[in-house]
């Protein structure tokens, strides 16, 4: 069983310890050691993860640029995490094949690499 700590000093040093607070001296990228191996234009230049998948063209193409620009923008958010929006609306468009498909804005097809592909119909 653990004593809750008697004073303020104690508190703070398992607070420490436990991440809730910054250990000194503070260092601006702090928690962000994943980070350290990715260069600007991961975090940046997002249209790479589109490719392949995307249509050159329409109302999808149109959403995911604007979901590119916003994820761009956002410095809170790691690369890899970014990646992972993007793929998730891949996966998205995906699962929704027979209503794109009804609604003439494209139709979602399974590349034989996996890759999933938006063709107009």
């Amino acid at each position: 069983m653990t004593h809750p700590p008697s004073n303020f000093y104690e508190e703070n040093i398992i607070w420490t310890d436990c991440g809730i607070l910054w250990k000194f001296p503070i260092n601006n990228e702090q928690g962000m050691e994943d980070e350290k191996n990715k260069s600007f234009e991961d975090h940046i230049f997002l249209e790479t993860h589109l490719e392949g998948w995307c249509p050159k063209r329409g109302p999808i193409k149109h959403f995911m640029e604007l979901v590119i620009i916003g994820l761009s923008k956002n410095f809170w958010m790691g690369a890899e995490e970014k990646k992972s929006h993007i793929l998730w609306f891949r996966d998205y468009f995906k699962d929704k094949n027979t209503l794109l498909e009804e609604i003439g804005a494209g139709m979602i097809k399974e590349n034989s690499d996996t890759n999933v592909e938006i063709l107009k119909s």
